[in-house]
């Protein structure tokens, strides 16, 4: 049956990915009439690396400790702490982390988040409800979904990057210098993996972007490519074409497909970066995530900025509600606390983002890496 007419609830959150559940389940104790709005049904497939940074369990955590016993018998992940780092020049090396992260297909990973918060008795999920237009006015917000209309006081955008309410909102446009074009597979089968460890390759011919190997669960891989867009339009580069020739033609990558499998398509997906600073919130709104440009300028690391970002912006709407202030300059808290956690380091690796031009470099770096264990720690804190 298809919902139809006007939906009053307090909070309407956008998207139910891992910013959107996670801030449906920060408000799980508010007392607050929640509606999550999502476009697909779950489980379902979302293009990513798939891997989940060693913080998220304790972010879990601040919010119901429950979370971290149920995601220790998760099972759908593979442990990883242990990243191999590729020069171009093909020397490498092994930067052991003291936390273990774990790599999980989206598919699971954001179908255990969903579990977690639909469960929660005062938020109601609407799949399968597409986005159509939002509305904030000085009495509300109001978001179209389907046929249905969603009236609230506030609304929060973890509808990934390419959101309708940050388009609807901030008019905050794609910028090639901090945006990431990207592509991925799934492959059976590649040999030479080792425990626990996730591989990244500084190819030549995609510098300042990169080619991985990360290990999911049932033998498989997630294999793919990073590139900066400015890059990617510079020199008419064609992602699906480039994967095809780094897992065909280089040597030493080859070697290790010659009884890979490739399950299903290519993928490509877009990655907003957090190297500039954009509108976070107004009026009424806020947005989390993918939505707020925060992915990994260096590692394009993007589920963990969307936990803590979903978790703070369900924190301070229940701040809202307590202290009746929905103004954009009460939301700037909201911006400050983000800001806080991430802006330092996303600050920093875009700096090494840029310098990942020169091939020369990174082969001295890795040189240097390969004698001096206090340059492996220096490279190490740009990938935990």
């Amino acid at each position: 049956m298809v919902d139809t007419g006007t939906k009053a609830f307090d909070v309407i959150i956008c998207g139910a990915g891992p910013a959107g559940s996670t801030c449906a389940l920060a408000l799980a104790d508010s007392g607050l009439r929640v509606a999550v709005l999502e476009k697909s049904s779950f489980p379902r497939d979302k293009t990513c690396g798939d891997a989940v940074a060693a913080y998220v369990p304790k972010v879990l955590a601040t919010i119901d400790s429950a979370l971290v016993r149920s995601l220790e018998d998760f099972t759908e992940k593979v442990n990883v702490n242990t990243c191999r780092l590729v020069a171009p020049n093909q020397k490498a090396f092994d930067l052991h982390f003291s936390q273990t992260g774990f790599i999980s297909r989206r598919m699971d990973w954001d179908n255990f988040l969903f579990e977690k918060a639909v469960a929660k008795s005062n938020t109601t999920f609407f799949l399968n409800h597409t986005i159509s237009d939002v509305t904030i006015t000085s009495d509300g917000v109001t978001v179209m979904a389907g046929n249905t209309e969603f009236k609230g006081k506030m609304v929060i955008g973890c509808d990934g990057a390419h959101s309708v309410l940050n388009r609807k909102v901030t008019g905050t446009r794609p910028d090639p210098a901090h945006h990431c074009g990207a592509v991925r597979a799934y492959y059976s089968n590649v040999s030479g993996i080792p425990d626990n460890t996730f591989e990244i390759h500084l190819v030549k011919d995609l510098l300042p972007g990169y080619f991985w190997i990360f290990p999911v669960k049932n033998n498989l891989a997630n294999v793919g490519l990073g590139v900066l867009s400015s890059v990617v339009s510079k020199r008419r580069m064609d992602l699906r074409a480039s994967l095809q020739r780094v897992v065909e033609e280089i040597p030493y990558v080859s070697d290790r497909f010659k009884n890979a499998e490739r399950i299903g398509k290519i993928e490509g997906f877009g990655l907003p970066l957090g190297s500039r600073k954009v509108p976070m919130s107004g009026d009424r709104f806020m947005l989390c995530g993918d939505a707020a440009s925060l992915i990994d300028p260096l590692s394009g690391e993007g589920i963990g900025q969307a936990i803590v970002s979903g978790r703070y912006a369900g924190w301070h709407a229940k701040k809202c509600f307590e202290e009746n202030n929905f103004s954009a300059s009460h939301m700037k808290q909201y911006d400050a606390q983000v800001y806080q956690k991430f802006w330092s380091r996303h600050r920093k690796n875009h700096i090494i983002q840029r310098l990942m031009n020169s091939e020369w470099l990174l082969n001295g770096v890795f040189n240097a890496a390969l004698k001096s264990s206090m340059i492996r720690n220096v490279v190490s804190k740009s990938f935990t």
